[in-house]
């Protein structure tokens, strides 16, 4: 007997003759069968009474749903075939069973699951935008431009698509995107709908609306109704524990950034905990976190509960989410509350919108004080700048000429070593007109993919530039970037998303950036680098400036010579490498936090002065 015809024998079955049933039961599911059946028993499937299979499979998916929130995907993925062998022309199963194989790394069976449900529907927009954004994750770009580009045909309010469908092209450089502005408002007013707040992030500078996506996603992501409280006062007689949350312990920005920190924690105060949800790996990155932290647990195979269970038994008193909506991200963990204090640091420039997280790490200039409202957290402010930095990173000795890396070596070199999907028309219309006002200039672009050469390349004709005057930089690892960096004459910025650790690389390479702050978290952060090495003035407040300063860094040799001279004292002097004192600040702040929680009080604005 099927595990199917056991649920409608059951549901058949009279449950006040407890003994007939039993028996019937025994007779009816052989051995085979009973460890399904288990299975079935432990989701509640036996309850169904009187309902249709139909009804039974749309119970089953909702419980899916719930279950797959929870990353529970192996039990999530049973319930969704068993709904399928109740409902095989249900779209919304087919879906659902994608999504949950994609999150148990299973793609090419996720991929047939929602081809499956797109044939049940052909111009489905919801189907064809999963498999978009399916083809996103495994970088097939072309593929999934082509069927977000058909979801939005079909449905211009498939707001999903739509943000995802401008973030791919972005990233080839292609700016095919005019209806965004127009979109703008239409987003905004769409409550309902979940919109990517990473992929946000690069094309609009608007606090409000991050938060809102945001506070969406969180919400949409939160499954968790457990009140966990937590003894007071923390931290009694024992060092205050604190607990790091990422996947991106391995030769990735974050450490980076922080590798210095986690080693420069003051022992004979703090204990470092470091929760690993990534794929286990042998890099220096990984290693280097794994030697700092006094406890390091590899918890990718476990499920969101479970690390929240195994945080609250280690005791912390503050735990530390280090992703927000970067890619492979849990910060729905912290929706079950896994200590007293909870903070959102460094790994994404905004707010979480999660009703949990009571702190977020910026300092004075990446969120004034008049935008404090668009973060749903309360702000920690490190007296400096919020980015930490390694006070021993290198480059290789192996310095390359400017004929090596293909620039010529009598020109002013502009450089953009942002991501390419950062890059919008706004800041190269002004590139391009530096380079028609600056004779034998140049712009060293980063550009790994070649369908962004092809299209970079295109956009510059347009707009009367010759193609000599683009050099594109292709990758390099970070020891080799910090050996070529010094070979530019001026870093120039971009709006929306500005440069972060590749503004600070550059600044310690002696290379001066140009930024021009906005209002979201992101647009400030190369501002609140130049402040700390006491450039203020190299950030502007307008496009017209932007390019006012760049076009005087170029013509005024004097000048640019100060300014570098400036860079250099101010990385040499200033607090922004001097990784001890940033390390101790940092610690400061959470014992602050800690010191609320102890005395009853509700998370506040925090600051060290």
């Amino acid at each position: 007997m099927s595990n199917t015809g056991a649920q409608h024998f059951l549901a058949s079955s009279n449950p006040l003759n407890r003994d007939e049933a039993k028996q019937e039961f025994a007779s009816a599911i052989d051995a085979s069968a009973r460890a399904d059946f288990a299975a079935s028993v432990k989701h509640g499937m036996t309850k169904q009474l009187n309902v249709t299979p139909q009804q039974q499979a749309s119970a089953l998916l909702a419980k899916a749903r719930k279950i797959a929130l929870k990353r529970k995907y192996a039990d999530a993925e049973y319930l969704l075939r068993q709904a399928l062998e109740l409902d095989d022309r249900n779209r919304l199963i087919y879906a659902a069973l994608g999504e949950v194989l994609e999150m148990m790394n299973k793609p090419e069976k996720a991929i047939l699951a929602h081809i499956d449900a797109l044939r049940l529907d052909p111009s489905n927009s919801k189907s064809l935008s999963y498999i978009g954004s399916y083809l996103m994750r495994l970088n097939q770009d072309e593929e999934a431009i082509n069927y977000l580009d058909t979801a939005v045909k079909i449905d211009p309010d498939n707001a999903t698509a739509l943000v995802r469908l401008i973030y791919l092209r972005r990233r080839n450089c292609d700016w095919t995107e005019l209806a965004w502005r127009d979109k703008k408002e239409q987003l905004s007013k769409q409550t309902s709908i979940a919109i990517d707040p990473f992929a946000l992030l690069s094309l609009d500078d608007d606090p409000a609306l991050q938060k809102k996506a945001s506070q969406k996603v969180a919400a949409l992501h939160n499954t968790s109704h457990e009140e966990v409280e937590f003894e007071r006062p923390r931290a009694e007689g024992r060092k205050t524990r604190i607990g790091y949350f990422s996947n991106d312990f391995f030769d990735h920005a974050t450490m980076f950034l922080m590798g210095r920190q986690l080693e420069l924690h003051d022992r004979s105060r703090f204990e470092i905990y470091v929760y690993d949800y990534g794929s286990v790996n042998t890099q220096d990155g990984r290693q280097r976190a794994e030697d700092a932290a006094d406890v390091y647990r590899q918890v990718a195979d476990k499920q969101n509960d479970e690390i929240a269970a195994i945080a609250r038994q280690d005791g912390l008193d503050i735990a530390i989410d280090l992703k927000g909506y970067t890619k492979g991200n849990r910060v729905n963990i912290f929706n079950s509350r896994m200590a007293p204090v909870q903070v959102t640091y460094l790994g994404y420039p905004g707010t979480t919108g999660v009703g949990q997280m009571d702190y977020m790490v910026a300092d004075p200039v990446t969120v004034p004080e008049r935008y404090r409202r668009h973060y749903s957290e309360k702000i920690l402010y490190m007296p400096d700048c919020y980015q930490p930095n390694d006070d021993r990173r290198v480059a290789s000795p192996d310095r390359p000429s400017r004929t090596e890396v293909g620039l010529p070596e009598d020109a002013f070199v502009f450089c953009s070593f942002n991501s390419a999907y950062k890059v919008s028309p706004d800041e190269f219309d002004i590139w391009m007109k530096l380079l028609k006002l600056v004779p034998g200039s140049v712009l060293w672009f980063l550009a790994t993919r070649e369908e962004a050469k092809t299209n970079i390349l295109k956009e510059a004709k347009k707009r009367g530039v010759a193609e000599e005057q683009i050099v594109f930089a292709g990758f390099a690892d970070r020891a080799d970037h910090l050996a070529r960096l010094p070979l530019a004459d001026v870093f120039l910025d971009t709006f929306n998303y500005n440069a972060h650790t590749t503004a600070s690389e550059a600044l310690w390479s002696g290379v001066p950036v140009i930024s021009k702050p906005g209002k979201q978290f992101a647009a400030r952060v190369a501002a609140s680098l130049l402040h700390t090495v006491s450039l203020e003035e190299l950030a502007v407040s307008t496009p017209q400036q932007y390019q006012a300063l760049a076009l005087k860094l170029a013509r005024d040799p004097e000048y640019l010579a100060d300014v570098k001279a400036r860079v250099k004292q101010g990385i040499e002097t200033g607090p922004l490498y001097d990784t001890e004192r940033f390390t101790r600040n940092f610690e400061a702040l959470m014992e602050k936090t800690l010191e609320r929680f102890n005395a009853g009080l509700k998370p506040d604005h925090i600051s060290l002065t």
